[in-house]
């Protein structure tokens, strides 16, 4: 499933992560959780949401339902591309937000190959939700990850291999899924943090690697 799955996101880990930076971080959590809004409410909204608008637009397209994925389909991969930055951000797998593009944190690839119907977006409110289960348990754990990560940051401005590889996968998992409840995509998303493209570029720091 994994080399020809449709979604791939890849990550170069930064060699070191500013201090500041996690400062920022901590502060907009407790701005945030002042109001009652966290950014795992934020991808549960994207994960009701995206079906929804997808079966809205496909009604709307009455007997040119596959126009959805070529012409909305680009749109919807932009929004996907500027919130996985913003998780990556968030998620201690980036240490800067974007300036410019999402593409300066993150590179994320989806070759659009649905053809869904309003009914068929619909039911992926329901189809997700294994996958968005196993999700919340992992990141359960990645919460405790994104602590000792913080840490590893705050002592040696730092995050390991393995710490960063969970986070990477967690950010993946979550990408995967919202594209596959927004319908661009058809098969299922993989239960694995895996990813045959970005898994060779996550493990060695980006400072560490040579550049063509």
């Amino acid at each position: 499933m994994l080399p020809t799955y449709p979604v791939h996101y890849t990550v170069e880990r930064p060699t070191r992560f500013s201090r500041l930076q996690l400062l920022i971080r901590v502060l907009v959590f407790c701005a945030l959780g002042a109001i009652g809004v966290s950014f795992g409410l934020a991808f549960i909204v994207g994960f009701l949401a995206l079906p929804i608008f997808a079966a809205v637009r496909l009604t709307s397209r009455g007997d040119k339902p596959h126009a959805y994925v070529a012409e909305d389909g680009p749109h919807v991969i932009s929004v996907l591309r500027w919130f996985a930055a913003l998780s990556a951000w968030v998620g201690l797998v980036a240490d800067e937000l974007p300036r410019r593009s999402p593409d300066e944190i993150v590179q994320l690839d989806v070759d659009p190959d649905a053809k869904p119907t309003p009914g068929s977006a619909l039911l992926r409110l329901i189809t997700g939700i294994p996958s968005a289960f196993v999700l919340a348990l992992l990141g359960w754990v990645g919460a405790f990850v994104w602590l000792w990560a913080a840490l590893s940051i705050l002592f040696t401005k730092r995050v390991g291999a393995g710490a960063f590889n969970y986070l990477v996968g967690l950010q993946r998992w979550s990408i995967r899924l919202l594209a596959y409840q927004a319908s661009l995509v058809q098969e299922y998303p993989p239960f694995s943090f895996t990813d045959s493209v970005g898994d060779r570029l996550m493990h060695e720091p980006s400072g560490l690697r040579s550049h063509a």
